[in-house]
């Protein structure tokens, strides 16, 4: 076999931009023979086509564009139905594995024809939306409560009873998201955890901005979900700026929902942050890293929940990488790559707590620069794609049994 070719069914808009989707298996598997086939949404109106990822090709579902419950439902049936239907059309297709990510009909339906076809099934959890769906069911009220607690049931029910079970692999995307999965009674050697990375390009950057450093200035690189409960940030940066005038906060995301960013907006308001935080929005990843490689060091809060605590977070990566010294909160994954590379400080999650460590790095710069300098080595011996995809391209050829 020259090349591993692959149906990837994806949640995301096309062309997908989180990394560990465009540089995984858009650039780095792609080098190593992996030909993958794509299903993504359409992210502006258009009718069902198949469009260009590099040398890949990408099939995409009818989206209106329409606002309104009406087309909001046609669409979602489109996506579905098309998706269904491009999984169906594998059965004609020279395809050696079909894998979905963070999906459940398309899920049971991929797990079926992959059955009846005779070739490995792949489900690739990014994210433990069951629980993400049951949490947001207990935090609200009336129909939100009810469709959310429905979701969330449905979902643990076709994961972790079917479609996990049943696959002849599961990527998951943390040590802790497996340990977790596995209290389902899902066998941990069906497991693979696949940490977030970064691109090469990121240490090109990093050379390049190593004298514009900002003194003062403190960087956020991340969502603005409510689940985050980034107020903690806000909080302590009142702290930190009554400490320390000179002190500026850039937050470089957004919500999942427009309220989240403006509730945190106003929160600085009401603190008289208004002149010294700056919500950036969305930026290009590039602007991001710029952004981030300016700062005189970056923070990486994670509130600790059951739901968090199994994320992999790729802004540690990548502030590390940047050479910028971090702090960051006790966490499964951050804990143990701050204890490896010695690359920050890791306090426990708390408004004074995250303040301390944020005035210790603006008092003492000359020690923060060397836990900066740490950062790079450690991610390019462990979380760069290229590394990371030898480890995916190894454990594909060993579903497909092609190791010796």
């Amino acid at each position: 076999m020259d090349n591993i070719k692959i149906f990837y069914s994806i949640e995301d808009n096309f062309p997908p931009y989180r990394v560990d989707i465009a540089e995984l298996f858009g650039n780095a598997l792609v080098n190593m023979g992996v030909d993958v086939e794509w299903y993504a949404r359409r992210a502006k109106p258009g009718g069902c086509s198949i469009e260009n990822f590099g040398e890949q090709k990408a099939h995409l579902p009818y989206f209106s564009g329409n606002e309104g419950l009406f087309w909001k439902a046609i669409n979602k049936l489109s996506f579905w139905m098309c998706d269904i239907w491009q999984l169906v059309r594998c059965l004609g297709k020279k395809i050696d594995l079909i894998q979905v990510r963070d999906k459940y009909i398309a899920a049971l339906f991929g797990l079926l024809i992959a059955r009846i076809k005779g070739v490995p099934f792949v489900y690739w959890c990014s994210y433990p939306f069951p629980e993400h769906y049951l949490e947001l069911a207990r935090n609200s009220a009336g129909f939100r409560r009810l469709y959310c607690g429905l979701h969330g049931r449905i979902g643990k029910l076709v994961l972790y009873r079917l479609v996990m079970p049943l696959s002849d692999h599961v990527f998951v995307q943390s040590e802790q998201m497996k340990r977790d999965i596995v209290a389902y009674s899902v066998p941990e050697y069906k497991m693979t955890s696949v940490p977030m990375g970064v691109p090469d390009k990121i240490f090109t950057l990093a050379k390049a901005r190593q004298a514009r450093i900002q003194p003062g200035q403190i960087v956020y690189i991340g969502t603005l979900a409510a689940v985050r409960r980034m107020n903690v940030l806000i909080e302590a940066f009142a702290k930190v700026h009554a400490h320390c005038p000179d002190a500026r906060l850039v937050i470089v995301g957004d919500g999942d929902i427009p309220w989240e960013r403006a509730s945190l907006e106003q929160l600085a308001q009401q603190l008289g942050l208004s002149q010294v935080i700056h919500f950036t929005g969305f930026l290009p990843i590039d602007q991001a890293w710029e952004i981030a490689a300016a700062a005189q060091f970056c923070v990486s809060p994670f509130y600790p929940t059951k739901v968090l605590n199994s994320a992999s977070p790729t802004k540690l990566n990548e502030y590390m990488a940047l050479g910028r010294p971090v702090v960051c909160n006790d966490h499964p994954e951050q804990s143990v790559t701050i204890e490896e590379s010695g690359a920050g400080l890791c306090v426990s999650w708390g408004v004074q707590e995250f303040a301390d460590a944020m005035i210790w790095m603006l008092e003492h710069p000359e020690e923060a620069e060397v836990m900066g300098s740490k950062g790079p080595a450690w991610v390019a011996a462990h979380r760069t794609y290229p590394i990371i995809a030898e480890m995916v391209w190894q454990r594909y050829q060993s579903i497909l049994g092609l190791t010796a």
